[in-house]
């Protein structure tokens, strides 16, 4: 790490602005802005704290669809590499790190996601700014090389936000990180400005109905292809039921042939990539989320906030989202038995289903409020830039 270390050039204090409690200079850094959870949230928060009055650049090993919004606001936008890092530590993306750290004067660097979070705590080494991670996942994927780099990067960060208590736990147990140096800071997302006036291109041969939505990245973990095999046996006990994907992923066209296969592609919509998913979720009568492992998904918020009642996967930090029987219902992960009885509950009780949308929508304009978020995480920039004053 010869090239990371006594940087003098970097030291010295932090903006005067951050010392008396107004706005700061955020160095966001995110693996990519392309369409995902933790992107989606990294944006919605760069907004939020623009609309703040807060100096915020943002920097990715690549770019993505995402940065339209940024860039309307007129919020920098620096790519460091030529293709995505993801999973593993880059040296050119912290090269590319530090040398935007040479060129500004940022009170903190926000990182998100592995590589990210890897490459600002190399690109930070000496150089007396506060390096705050945001955890989205319980990280299962790391090998034994992962977690010690991991081990080393925890002991360096000024504070860590978990965005679940699972993930929290994790980073007590697994990573050794000091539960006072740990913030939990649930997900959560900004309403939908203006109206839901979108429609769904429902096609005629779908017929009438009550309809069951999925809206996620079609990859392994998100488990759609158990959605896909629970609407079958759905299909078969309550034949009016119409169901939609929105999404698009390298399943795609498995998933086309497991509903063929099943006999149900005719009940099926796919719609791709939407950029008006979180609008779309209001035409729906229920939300399915039916992940293997997940962090805090952002579709359950947004399912919550249009009053839309959710059957999930008790995973990761779902049950920090849904009570049983409150907001939604929980099963079992890669049930599709288990999945498909608490999508027939709800559709044959239309009642509870609303009950429990109004309860949703109750706790997410509360407990979730994306305001409240902001400021909670405005406050451990605070903190952090408090321990780094101290700490000399």
């Amino acid at each position: 790490m010869g090239d990371f270390r006594g940087d003098r050039g970097l030291r010295g204090d932090a903006a005067p602005a951050a010392r008396g409690g107004g706005p700061l200079r955020v160095l966001m850094v995110v693996d990519s802005l392309d369409v995902g959870g933790a992107e989606r949230h990294v944006v919605d928060l760069v907004l939020a704290l623009h609309r703040e009055g807060h100096d915020v650049t943002v920097a990715c090993s690549v770019s993505g669809s995402l940065a339209e919004s940024l860039e309307a606001s007129r919020i920098p936008v620096r790519p460091l590499v030529g293709s995505i890092v993801k999973r593993r530590v880059s040296r050119p993306y912290a090269l590319g790190l530090r040398k935007i750290l040479r060129e500004g004067r940022f009170d903190v660097v926000h990182a998100h996601v592995y590589s990210s979070a890897a490459a600002s705590a190399l690109a930070t080494v000496g150089t007396g700014r506060p390096l705050v991670v945001t955890e989205h996942t319980e990280a299962l994927w790391q090998g034994t090389n992962g977690r010690l780099f991991s081990f080393w990067m925890y002991r360096r960060v000024a504070r860590v936000i978990a965005v679940s208590d699972a993930i929290r736990r994790r980073l007590i147990e697994r990573d050794n990180v000091p539960p006072a140096k740990i913030t939990l800071v649930p997900n959560s997302v900004p309403p939908v400005r203006g109206s839901y006036g979108d429609t769904l291109p429902l096609p005629a041969e779908l017929g009438e109905g009550p309809l069951v939505g999925v809206v996620a990245r079609l990859q392994p973990e998100k488990g759609v292809t158990n959605f896909v095999t629970a609407a079958a046996h759905v299909a078969k006990e309550f034949p009016a039921a119409r169901f939609v994907v929105v999404g698009d992923g390298p399943l795609r066209e498995e998933l086309f042939a497991l509903a063929e296969g099943l006999g149900v592609r005719e009940r099926f919509l796919f719609l791709g990539f939407r950029p008006n998913a979180q609008a779309l979720i209001k035409l729906m009568d229920v939300v399915a989320v039916p992940s293997v492992s997940e962090g805090t998904p952002l579709v359950v918020l947004e399912a919550m906030g249009a009053g839309v009642p959710v059957v999930a996967s008790k995973v990761g930090g779902i049950p920090d989202q849904i009570s049983h029987g409150q907001e939604g219902i929980l099963v079992p992960p890669a049930d599709s038995r288990a999945l498909g009885d608490a999508l027939l509950e709800l559709l044959r009780n239309p009642e509870r289903a609303r009950r429990m949308g109004e309860a949703g929508r109750s706790r997410a304009g509360t407990e979730f409020s994306h305001e409240n978020m902001v400021r909670r995480v405005e406050g451990v920039y605070r903190a952090a830039l408090a321990d780094t004053k101290f700490s000399g």
